[in-house]
């Protein structure tokens, strides 16, 4: 018989509780909670499975009201044709966006459609004939908009010719329609800045004694200064002085997704480059025709508005990234 030393007898006993206490870590590390408050994003994705066989409609959120976007996807569908869409409801769709037998579109509801079950539907054109790949019902909810009046200084519009708010349109316009054919995104939308909302998206504004207009963003009031963050990564299409929006930056995301931030005291990006998510792109200001210092923040599919708070919900991680086709090529 072999006798063992202490040290060789203590060496099985050491290891053992080596291995318990490696084991006990590793499952509370597990089990411990980040304390670092993080938003919940849906990361599961249909297009990974199919069941069906017929081709299918999903809808991301699946009870939308006006004002909304609604990621549609159509899958399986084999076919190499250009797909036709109509969304049956007043809106507009972003370019079509194709990974694998999967089809997608990012559509925008406009805040004036009213409460109603339409039908949308998806369809191929051979010869002059209408071929129906998909049909299903949306039911589109009620949504009571808040009604605002307040007043800006008649100093904010001096110096203002038509003209040169005809060519900020423009060059508005141009920034919003030069996109990406996919996606930019890779992970959630973050919020640009954190601040009381001093008026909300689809609002309606009685400015002055002027008729009344809806507000096609959120306006986030905060001090002068400020950093202002890109929403999501993308590339900038627009980093300029406009009359209205003052300093302005416009970012686009791909797929006709842009998002516009407005009266930023100083501008820290250009035209063409590329921003990751939560960069600094300026600061929070009060130039151009505002009544304090506060960020616009502004969402459009091509140039229709849409609710910039649903980009925190992580309905637009349906769409896989272009990076994951990439790969996969």
């Amino acid at each position: 018989m072999i006798k063992l030393g202490k040290p060789a007898m203590l060496f099985p006993v050491i290891s053992v509780v080596a291995v318990l206490i490696a084991f006990l870590l590793l499952n509370v590390t597990k089990s411990e909670p980040d304390t670092k408050p993080v938003q919940q994003v849906k990361y599961i994705v249909p297009y990974a499975i199919q069941y069906n066989t017929e081709p299918q409609i999903y809808f991301y959120p699946e009870n939308p009201f006006p004002g909304d976007f609604l990621v549609i996807e159509v899958t399986p569908v084999e076919i190499e044709r250009e797909l036709m869409f109509d969304l049956g409801f007043p809106g507009t769709i972003s370019n079509h966006y194709r990974f694998g037998e999967s089809w997608f579109i990012v559509a925008g509801i406009s805040y004036d459609t009213e409460p109603n079950i339409y039908t949308l539907s998806f369809k191929t054109e051979d010869a002059g004939d209408s071929n129906v790949v998909a049909i299903s019902d949306l039911a589109i909810g009620t949504k009571d908009f808040p009604v605002s009046r307040f007043r800006v200084p008649p100093s904010a519009t001096v110096g203002w010719t038509a003209e040169r708010l005809a060519e900020d349109r423009e060059k508005v316009r141009i920034a919003r329609e030069t996109t990406e054919p996919q996606p930019l995104w890779l992970k959630g939308f973050v919020l640009p800045l954190e601040g009381r909302i001093s008026s909300e998206f689809a609002a309606i504004r009685y400015i002055n004694d002027n008729p009344p207009r809806r507000h096609n963003g959120i306006d986030i009031a905060a001090d002068e200064g400020i950093p202002v963050l890109a929403a999501n990564r993308g590339i900038v299409r627009l980093a300029e002085l406009l009359l209205s929006g003052g300093n302005t930056v416009i970012i686009d995301h791909g797929l006709n997704l842009s998002s516009t931030y407005m009266h930023l005291e100083a501008i820290s990006v250009e035209a063409g480059a590329m921003v990751e998510r939560g960069e600094q792109i300026g600061t929070v200001g009060m130039t151009g025709y505002a009544s304090g210092p506060h960020l616009h923040w502004e969402v459009n599919i091509g140039q229709a508005p849409v609710n910039p708070m649903q980009l925190l919900s992580g309905d637009l991680l349906w769409i896989p990234p272009a990076y994951v086709l990439e790969m996969l090529n």
